[in-house]
C-alpha cells in the first residue's frame, strides 16, 4: 500500500466523518424544536447504554478484521482473507442479535432498574434494532478497510446519517400528536433505520468488489486455518482496542464524576457548576472533536497499511508509512489546535450566538487536538505491529495522571480548567509513551525539518494573518461573525500555501512525504 493510497483513504474517511457530523446538526436542531427538552431527555437516555454495548463491535472488531485481512492479502491468501471476513461476520451478527434482544425484551426491566420515566420505553425499543445492523456494518467495514478500500465505508457512513435524519425527524413529526414519548421513540428508530440503509449499501459494494477477490481453495498461497483459530485471533486483537475505547470514554466520565464534587468543595454553587460543565462538554469538547475526525480516519487507515508492511517484514516501507502518517497528522492537527485557540471566543459566538461563554475553556482545550491526534496514530501503528496491549497500558497511565492532576487543580483558582489541564497532561503522556515505543520497536526517527519545523513556521504565519486580518475586517464590516469567517479562510489559505511551497508535502513524488 503506497503512501498515496494511505493518505487518500484517510482523507476519504475524514470527509465522510465530517459530512456525518454536519448532517447530525440537521438532526438535533429540528428535533429539539419539535420535542423540546423533555423529549430530548427521553431520546438521550438509552444512548449511553447503547454505546457501551456497542463498544466492542464498533471499535475493536473493524480494526481486528482489517488488520488480519490485510496480512492475508499481503501474502496473496485471498481465500484466507474471505474466511476471516465470514467468521467475523458470524461473530458480529451473534453479538448484535444479543444486544438487540437485550434492549428490546429488557426495556421494561432497564426502566425499572435505572428509575427512568416510563415513556423512555419507546426510545429503547426504537433503538433496539440498531445494534444488530451496526455490528454487521462493522464486519463489512473491517473487510473493506483491510483491502484498503475506504469508499464503501465512507458512503455507508453518509447514507446511514442521511437515513437517520430523514426517517428519524420525519417519523417524529408524524407521531408528535401521539405524545412526546412516541415522538422521541420515533427519533430513536432513525438510528435503526440508518444502520439498515448502511448495511444495504455495504452489501451492494461487497458483491461489486467481490468479483476482483474471488475465493479459490487451490490458490498457491492458501493455508488452511480453522474457524476457531480465527475467532481467537480476532478476539485477541479486538479486546484491547475495545478496552482502549472504553478508557477514552472514561476520560470524559471522570469529568462528569469529579467536576461537580470538586468544584462544590471549591465554593461553587450547583448552578454555577452546571453552567461551567455545560460550556466544557456542550461547546468546547464538541468543537475539539471536529478536527479529531481526521485522526480517527487516519487511525483506521493506518492499521491495515502497517500490518501489510509488518507481515512482509519490510521495515523501510513500515517506517515510511509511519513517517507519512505522523507528518500529515501534524500538518492537519497543529493549525486546527492553534486556530481554535486564538479564535476560541469568536467561534463560540459564531455558532452559539453573541455573548455566549465558553471561549476561555475552548482556548485551552483546543491544544489537546495535537496530543490526542498523535496519540491515536501512534497507538494504531503499535496495534498494526501486533503490540496491541502497549497503547492500552499507556492509555491507562494517562487516565491515572488525568485523575490526579484534575483532582488537585479543580479546587484551585483555575476551577473548570483544572479538568482541561488534566486531560491535556494525560494525553501528552500517552503520546510520549506511544512514540517512545514506536521509536524503539521499529527504529523510527521523525524528520524534524519537514514534520515539525515547516508546520510550525506555517502556523506562525497563520497566526500573524489572523492578527492582521481580523481587526481590519471587523472595522470594515462591524461584524464579528464576518471577521471570524474571513480570518479563518485567509489563515487556512496562508498556512497551506506555505506548506505547499515549502514542500513539506511533495505532491510530485506520488504523494510520498519527503524525508
Amino acid at each position: 500500500m503506497s503512501n498515496k493510497k494511505l493518505l487518500k483513504g484517510a482523507f476519504i474517511l475524514a470527509f465522510a466523518g465530517l459530512a456525518a457530523k454536519f448532517l447530525g446538526i440537521f438532526f438535533k436542531i429540528p428535533l429539539q424544536k419539535l420535542i423540546g427538552d423533555e423529549g430530548m431527555g427521553l431520546f438521550g437516555l438509552p444512548y449511553p447504554l447503547y454505546t457501551v454495548m456497542l463498544s466492542i463491535s464498533i471499535t475493536g472488531f473493524p480494526a481486528a478484521v482489517s488488520k488480519l485481512i490485510s496480512e492475508k492479502l499481503a501474502s496473496e491468501d485471498v481465500y484466507g482473507a474471505n474466511k476471516i471476513f465470514t467468521v467475523s461476520l458470524i461473530m458480529l451478527i451473534s453479538i448484535g442479535l444479543f444486544s438487540s434482544a437485550f434492549l428490546y425484551f429488557g426495556a421494561h426491566y432497564i426502566i425499572d432498574l435505572l428509575d427512568w420515566p416510563r415513556d423512555a420505553y419507546y426510545s429503547i425499543v426504537g433503538l433496539s434494532i440498531a445494534p444488530l445492523f451496526v455490528s454487521i456494518m462493522s464486519a463489512f467495514r473491517g473487510y473493506f478497510q483491510g483491502m484498503q478500500l475506504m469508499i464503501p465505508t465512507a458512503i455507508s457512513q453518509i447514507v446511514e446519517q442521511i437515513g437517520r435524519v430523514l426517517i428519524g425527524v420525519g417519523l417524529s413529526y408524524y407521531t408528535i400528536s401521539m405524545g412526546v414519548g412516541y415522538a422521541a421513540g420515533a427519533a430513536s428508530f432513525g438510528a435503526s433505520a440508518g444502520s439498515i440503509l448502511g448495511v444495504i449499501v455495504l452489501v451492494i459494494c461487497y458483491f461489486i468488489f467481490k468479483k476482483s477477490y474471488r475465493m479459490d481453495k487451490k490458490e498457491k498461497n492458501y493455508t488452511r486455518v480453522s474457524a476457531w483459530s480465527i475467532v481467537k485471533q480476532i478476539t485477541w486483537f479486538a479486546i484491547p482496542i475495545s478496552i482502549g475505547g472504553i478508557l477514552s470514554s472514561i476520560m470524559t466520565l471522570i469529568d462528569a464524576i469529579m467536576v461537580p464534587s470538586r468544584l462544590l468543595r471549591g465554593g461553587y454553587t450547583v448552578e454555577g457548576i452546571t453552567v461551567l460543565y455545560g460550556q466544557l462538554t456542550g461547546k468546547a469538547v464538541t468543537l475539539m472533536n471536529v478536527p479529531l475526525t481526521f485522526s480517527v480516519a487516519m487511525a483506521a487507515s493506518i492499521i491495515p497499511a502497517i500490518a501489510e508492511s509488518y507481515s512482509r517484514k519490510n521495515l523501510d516501507e513500515l517506517r515510511e508509512k509511519t513517517r507519512s502518517a505522523l507528518r500529515i497528522t501534524i500538518i492537519i492537527a497543529l493549525p486546527a489546535a492553534i486556530g481554535l485557540s486564538i479564535l476560541a471566543p469568536q467561534i463560540i459566538h459564531l455558532l452559539w450566538g453573541k455573548g455566549e461563554a465558553g471561549g476561555e475553556i475552548l482556548r485551552v482545550l483546543s491544544l489537546n487536538v495535537i496530543f490526542i491526534s498523535l496519540a491515536q496514530i501512534l497507538g494504531s501503528i503499535l496495534q498494526g505491529t501486533n503490540r496491541v496491549y502497549t497503547p492500552l497500558i499507556n492509555l491507562l497511565i494517562g487516565v491515572i495522571i488525568k485523575i490526579i492532576v484534575s483532582y488537585y487543580l479543580l479546587v484551585s483558582e483555575i476551577n473548570i480548567l483544572g479538568a482541561v489541564v488534566g486531560s491535556i497532561i494525560g494525553y501528552l503522556v500517552v503520546m510520549v509513551l506511544n512514540y517512545i515505543e514506536v521509536k524503539r520497536s521499529i527504529k523510527f526517527k521523525i524528520g524534524i525539518k519537514n514534520s515539525i519545523l515547516k508546520p510550525v513556521v506555517a502556523s506562525v504565519f497563520m497566526v500573524i494573518t489572523i492578527y492582521f486580518i481580523y481587526p481590519y475586517i471587523y472595522l470594515k464590516f462591524l461584524s464579528e461573525n464576518i471577521a471570524t469567517l474571513i480570518s479563518i479562510m485567509m489563515a487556512m489559505l496562508v498556512y497551506f500555501l506555505i506548506i505547499y511551497f515549502s514542500r513539506a508535502i511533495d505532491l510530485s513524488e506520488n504523494m510520498v512525504i519527503k524525508k
